[in-house]
């Protein structure tokens, strides 16, 4: 089920203006249709449109039994629905004589076409509705490809866009030849005009249990006693504890390629009714140190089968890499404290951002071997995200771990690319993969 690719060849080939590749709904793709071979004929006729499809499939080997394989697919535009014819008559091009174009500006269409979405498929067998008036409000999904190994089964699941252009020559005698050129182009769903400074902040709040004698004015940095020891070894009562509330707003809405930092506050709110009484008086301080903040991309497919759908979904992570970015401020990150106090936005201390820079010198993500993609779901590909972070903070040499896990809506970057790519490459998913990321479930 191999991808779309750039096919051009003396005999026909599509060539854009400019550099752009990436376009949006409504957009119109401009350029020329070009041959270089000689040719002479009574008519022939030449047309250019745009395809964009969704294709999945999964191959599960099943030793001598055989091999089994389940196909999905949905095209999302009519054979006529942005057809441009460009050429019909006689056409004569002699050897070395002067290459001829066509002109063309063809435009993406702001809608997918009901009927042939619906065509060779079923209902049980797509995540959307493909009743027409259903259809009618769904966008077109972005460029998307992934892939994956584990075990006896493999899948593969793809969205793409390309121009086709046709040059049919009709010949004397003998059946009419048809020359053929394509060309993937990148199509984006709509985003916000700007990009966003409103994360849509969600408030998470945790309570925090710390016990030593360090917490005792005057303690702090000294040695604990033989006995003191004893006492935090068993759990005693005896051990001062000091308690706390971190109270964390974290996005729920993040953008690819947005310079803003992201969002990541934290406050702690003392707790006195569970603070030992001797200690509740104290000013205890509180830092974060260390952070791990990863996006985890899910992806979920569906093929039909014969009695019933096959699906397979994975999961793969990306991570900031922060602990050099915190090193790097050469300062300890002590956490506001107190119902008054503002919180410390250490998505902007640390400079985390979804983008290709790298801020403060190091790499924004750990693991950035290929392509962040949108949200989305189409009919049968779901891509979705979910923001995982864990947090270490220490108070009186004592520290203790926090994490959670949320769902996100990852959103197209704002407008249209500086660079285009056509996709991020594919996704080295194999055993060693899922052992390190888990999460993959595939079912026959």
């Amino acid at each position: 089920m191999p991808r779309t690719v750039s096919k051009g060849t003396p005999f026909l080939e599509i060539l854009l203006d400019g550099e752009q590749r990436t376009y949006q709904a409504g957009n119109t793709i401009t350029g020329r249709v070009v041959r270089n071979a000689p040719v002479v004929a009574a008519r022939a006729w030449l047309a250019i449109q745009v395809h964009g499809r969704s294709k999945s499939k999964k191959t599960v080997s099943r030793g001598k039994a055989g091999t089994s394989i389940y196909r999905g697919r949905f095209n999302f535009f009519g054979p006529d629905q942005n057809r441009q014819q460009l050429f019909d008559g006689p056409i004569h091009i002699p050897p070395g004589g002067a290459v001829k174009e066509w002109p063309f500006a063809v435009t993406v269409p702001s809608r997918l076409d009901p009927s042939t979405v619906a065509t060779g498929n079923e209902q049980k067998y797509s995540y959307l509705p493909l009743g027409p008036q259903d259809v009618a409000t769904h966008s077109m999904p972005p460029v998307f490809y992934a892939s994956g190994i584990w075990m006896a089964t493999t899948y593969q699941c793809y969205v793409e866009y390309f121009l086709e252009a046709q040059l049919h020559v009709e010949a004397a005698a003998g059946p009419t030849n048809i020359d053929t050129a394509t060309l993937p182009v990148n199509i984006t769903p709509p985003s916000t005009p700007d990009m966003i400074t409103d994360f849509d902040l969600s408030r998470h709040s945790f309570l925090c249990r710390l016990s030593t004698h360090r917490f005792i004015p005057g303690l702090e940095t000294a040695g604990l006693s033989l006995q003191q020891r004893t006492q935090k070894f068993f759990g005693s009562s005896k051990v001062p504890q000091f308690a706390f509330s971190l109270q964390v707003d974290c996005p729920s809405v993040l953008q690819l390629e947005n310079p803003n930092p992201i969002p990541f506050r934290a406050l702690v709110i003392p707790n006195q009714a569970q603070t030992t009484d001797t200690i509740r008086d104290a000013l205890h301080t509180v830092t974060l140190t260390s952070m791990t903040f990863e996006i985890k991309a899910s992806t979920e497919m569906i093929c039909p089968g014969t009695l019933r759908s096959h699906t397979a979904d994975e999961t793969r992570r990306v991570g900031f890499e922060l602990e050099s970015a915190i090193a790097q401020l050469g300062a300890p990150i002590v956490l506001p404290s107190g119902e008054k106090a503002e919180p410390l936005d250490i998505g902007a201390l640390l400079q985390l951002r979804i983008t290709s820079a790298t801020p403060l010198g190091h790499r924004p993500f750990s693991s950035y071997t290929g392509q962040l993609y949108p949200s989305f779901e189409t009919y049968n590909i779901k891509h979705s995200h979910r923001l995982k972070w864990d947090l270490t903070v220490t108070a009186g040499g004592e520290s203790t771990e926090l994490s959670n896990e949320v769902d996100i809506t990852l959103l197209p970057l704002s407008g249209l690319p500086a660079s285009d790519t056509i996709d991020g490459g594919d996704w080295p998913i194999g055993k060693e993969h899922y052992e390190e990321h888990g999460n993959m479930g595939i079912e026959d």
